[in-house]
């Protein structure tokens, strides 16, 4: 953003007030206390007289300081921006605000460093957990009822028939996208050829696997045009072997995974806003330090600067 006068190279008096540490506070002439309350009708009195004389079509005024007054009475004015104001004494989120302003996008909630980084955190492991879980329960629907009978087996091999000619339609001949239909086909028609044979066994774990591995492949694999690398490939394929090591079409193994599943995304839904209360009150000590020093420094400039008048 720009923080000089249109005319000059050099920053207006007033806007160096209102940049310097507090300056929201000095510049309003608002008296900063320790306590929450503040005098909002003193705010929007001395708003309204500076207002008028830092007004662009006035004289001597300019679109700038005129921007940063607004900016300063919203801060005051506004309990969580104040808070996150006093701690450094600077305004941080001046910039980005000014930057939606010019682009006409919403400026959102303003946040702290450490409620974003822990929310968006929170955000992939329970978006992750809850989908593991999705498919964890389409799995054991899968290996606890389609292949167990021919009625419902039928359909499912028509639906990923039909998804196989809707692919080959609409994407060029010899995609990758036109395997996963096939291998969950063969790995279905795996499981039912064994769970009537002999209800488990080598083929049933292959069949599983297959099942596994091409829901895993779904659901990592962003781009399906491209393939993913070696090691990711690799790695579904060992995850996927494991798991129908443990699972092997049996119900309650299935039920112990979905528990665990659901336990874990509680976990993090409990715990998550915990460590962003932490880390926002270790990130807030610390910047109450810088701004202390700050603050300091900015005194002492102060009066080198007067010595030397």
């Amino acid at each position: 953003m720009s923080t000089f006068d249109e005319d000059s190279d050099t920053p207006s008096e007033a806007m160096m007030k209102l940049l310097a540490p507090d300056g929201y506070y000095h510049f309003l002439m608002i008296e900063k206390t320790a306590k929450d309350e503040i005098d909002e009708d003193l705010i929007k009195k001395n708003y309204r007289k500076l207002s008028l004389k830092h007004h662009p079509d006035k004289p001597g005024g300019d679109t700038d300081t005129f921007r940063l007054l607004n900016r300063a009475q919203t801060v005051l004015k506004t309990p969580k921006l104040r808070q996150q104001y006093d701690i450094l004494g600077v305004d941080l989120d001046d910039d980005d605000e000014h930057r939606n302003e010019v682009e006409g996008t919403e400026g959102g909630d303003q946040s702290t460093t450490s409620q974003g980084i822990v929310h968006d955190m929170a955000s992939m492991a329970l978006t992750s957990v809850l989908q593991m879980g999705v498919r964890t329960i389409l799995m054991a629907t899968v290996s606890l009822l389609v292949v167990r009978y021919r009625w419902l087996l039928y359909p499912a091999l028509a639906f990923l028939g039909f998804i196989a000619f809707r692919i080959h339609s609409s994407t060029l001949q010899g995609s990758s996208e036109l395997l996963s239909p096939f291998l969950i086909g063969t790995g279905l028609i795996l499981m039912y050829k064994s769970a009537e044979e002999n209800g488990s066994g080598l083929i049933y774990w292959l069949g599983e696997s297959l099942v596994i591995a091409m829901f895993s492949y779904n659901s990592v694999n962003v781009n399906p045009e491209q393939l993913p690398s070696g090691v990711v490939l690799g790695g579904i394929g060992a995850f996927s072997m494991v798991a129908a090591l443990w699972f092997r079409g049996k119900f309650w193994n299935y039920i112990v995974v979905i528990v665990f599943e659901l336990f874990l995304a509680i976990f993090i839904a409990m715990a998550f806003p915990v460590m962003e209360m932490v880390l926002e009150a270790i990130l807030n000590e610390k910047l109450k330090k810088v701004g202390e020093k700050v603050r300091a420094q900015h005194k002492h400039m102060e009066k080198y600067y007067s010595a030397k008048r």
